[in-house]
């Protein structure tokens, strides 16, 4: 890891936030290893904490949510907000998985096709991680705020905003509009 990459990361951790610095090396996001490792386990953290929260509504229960609960809310919400930031700001994006460490990619997942289709439309990929990174600030602001309507609101929708990105890049095929 770079010298910048180490104080990156020696930074955000002091910040108590998760550093994304594999996933963006130099000028490139790798998309596959920033999702793997970067964007899943936040969003699946929440998504989790949410069925354990939730009440006949599925909606966040303040009652159901202590000290503990709210300040892990708070980390993965940074820490999907740091990821979902970084992959917004890149310049480039790659399919791929830069040191080998992920294995093959999952059965359907044809990385050429995704790369092909993330060098076509590179501003389109950004323009959907910016719409990801705006729900991941305000998800921050209202986990501060201990705001679970908001919070409810916010963590429904960040799985269409994942869905667009996925049925545009990774699974066009399996696309059909609604």
């Amino acid at each position: 890891m770079s010298r910048s990459l180490r104080i990156l990361a020696l930074g955000l951790a002091v910040c108590g936030t998760v550093a994304v610095a594999t996933a963006a090396t130099g000028s490139t996001y790798y998309v596959r290893e920033g999702m793997v490792n970067h964007i899943n386990p936040p969003i699946t953290a929440i998504w989790d904490l949410q069925v354990e929260v939730m009440d006949d509504d599925g909606n966040f229960d303040p009652d159901l949510m202590d000290e503990a609960k709210w300040s892990a809310l708070l980390e993965h919400s940074r820490a999907l907000d740091a990821a979902a930031r970084a992959m917004a700001a890149a310049p480039a994006y790659a399919a791929t998985d830069p040191l080998s460490t992920l294995g093959d990619a999952p059965e359907g997942t044809d990385l050429a096709a995704i790369q092909a289709r993330l060098a076509a439309n590179p501003e389109t990929y950004r323009a959907l991680a910016q719409a990801l990174a705006g729900n991941t600030a305000a998800l921050v602001a209202a986990a501060e705020a201990r705001d679970a309507a908001v919070v409810t609101q916010l963590v429904n929708d960040a799985q269409p905003v994942c869905k667009a990105c996925h049925d545009v890049f990774w699974y066009p095929e399996e696309y059909t509009p609604g």
